[in-house]
């Protein structure tokens, strides 16, 4: 990927991410655009667009910056609105941005797929194709890496959270490094919570 994408993708949603909880929604996005990388790089096989990839994650969550008070966290009725909207307003966000110069090196079809991807990733019945379940598992990773992102969860939220992840999301990984990753960060989630 060009230099000049990555660039211009944290300057225009890093910023506003970081008006969000400043335990969660940057250091997250952080985390997801990690693990898509590491994703990518675990296997010569993955045949995929990594620019579409690596561009959807940096923009995967950007729809929760509507609702943000600044520095605060979204009370749980507050997320649950949110989380049903993020993903057509990230994908509109990411269309409007993908019409700047510095992305003229991709072609409509990838344009087209980035906007697909961001407005699909958390629609788990519906994720069949490979960079969709990829940028799913990187999302799940992303969460679950309590070196990235601190949990601030109370046990219960968190016990919830983990039952969601292993019930839901866990049984859809296919790439062998995203499983194994899974169960090592999912035990060490469990850890942080016990020693805490």
């Amino acid at each position: 990927m060009e230099i000049e994408i990555e660039q211009k993708l944290q300057e225009v949603i890093f910023p506003e991410l970081s008006k969000g909880d400043p335990k969660w929604d940057l250091p997250h996005t952080k985390s997801v655009v990690h693990y898509v990388k590491e994703i990518l790089n675990s296997s010569d096989t993955l045949e995929k667009d990594k620019d579409v990839l690596i561009i959807a994650a940096y923009a995967h969550d950007w729809g929760y910056t509507k609702f943000y008070k600044q520095g605060e966290s979204l009370t749980q009725p507050e997320y649950s609105e949110a989380k049903k909207y993020h993903m057509d307003i990230g994908a509109d966000k990411i269309k409007e941005l993908l019409k700047d110069d510095v992305f003229s090196v991709l072609d409509s079809e990838q344009k087209s797929r980035i906007v697909h991807l961001v407005k699909i990733h958390d629609k788990l019945d519906g994720l069949n194709d490979l960079d969709e379940i990829i940028l799913m598992e990187a999302d799940t990773l992303g969460g679950l890496d309590t070196d990235f992102v601190t949990p601030s969860f109370t046990r219960e939220e968190n016990e919830r959270y983990m039952n969601n992840v292993k019930s839901k999301r866990l049984p859809l990984f296919r790439n062998i490094y995203s499983k194994e990753k899974a169960n090592e960060l999912f035990e060490k989630r469990l850890n942080f919570y016990i020693t805490q």
